[in-house]
């Protein structure tokens, strides 16, 4: 437990030096800015912009956040050359890996709190009045998490494949714009189905009760069979997590031959 926590802090020292971070945390903030200014002058009020910022802001743009911030935590040692030195220290690749997810992980939580102060400060700006302050935070948070087991399989792809930046940034923003396309095509579509093989249509579909009960547009279509629970929710990304946690550690483990 002591090498994971001192792991986490070379991890987390190695951030400051990496402006994209800089970048990524920028475009939370200022992602809510063109919608607030619609939200208010449409009057549809700040339920628009909160829903609006979850759906482009996390389940869109964080994705490809977090799969170009995994790659250059994982890449690091490969381009210094100095993955036989931690092997000779000795380091457990396998804890490595594991406190780069971690580090991940919490970069997703801290994006998605990030975006809601934003989505706060832009409304109170817009004249436009924010309610259910606490349960909002939360389930921004809860999308945070989430929205990082949905990277997983796309980190996996980037590991297994080990190639270059340039792989890896086609590669998250295919899979974020291929899961944001086939969800909103086939949100209609009863669960359970072939789609929710993607993390990002089950998010969506636990999230459609909460955004319908938001003060905004309501769904054209009875959202009882497209929905999911929270607890079915939970167990398939936990095996998300599991499943794709392991294949990244595993493979990751190989590097240093």
């Amino acid at each position: 437990m002591l090498g994971l926590l001192k792991m986490l802090k070379i991890e987390f020292s190695k951030m400051r030096r990496r402006p994209f971070i800089l970048i990524a945390t920028l475009a939370a903030v200022i992602l809510p800015a063109p919608i607030s200014l619609l939200a208010a002058r449409t009057g549809q009020g700040y339920d628009f912009l909160y829903k609006s910022v979850i759906n482009l802001g996390q389940l869109m743009l964080l994705i490809p956040v977090l799969c170009i911030v995994a790659a250059m935590l994982f890449f690091e040692e490969r381009d210094n050359n100095t993955l036989k030195s931690l092997k000779i220290v000795p380091v457990s690749m396998n804890m490595l890996a594991s406190s780069k997810l971690i580090v991940l992980l919490v970069v997703s939580v801290l994006y998605s709190i990030l975006a809601f102060v934003s989505t706060v400060v832009f409304s109170l700006i817009g004249h436009m009045t924010v309610e259910q302050f606490a349960i909002k935070l939360l389930f921004c948070i809860a999308a945070g998490i989430m929205v990082w087991v949905a990277s997983l399989p796309c980190i996996a792809l980037i590991v297994v494949f080990n190639r270059n930046y340039i792989f890896s940034i086609l590669c998250s923003f295919l899979y974020a714009v291929m899961g944001f396309i086939i969800t909103n095509a086939t949100i209609r579509t009863a669960a359970p189905n072939v789609f929710m093989i993607l993390p990002v249509n089950v998010i969506n579909r636990w999230l459609l009760p909460f955004f319908q009960n938001l003060d905004t547009a309501s769904y054209p279509f009875d959202i009882g069979p497209s929905s999911v629970s929270t607890i079915f929710c939970v167990i398939y990304l936990l095996i998300y997590a599991v499943a794709f946690g392991w294949i990244i550690c595993n493979r990751f483990r190989k590097w240093d031959n």
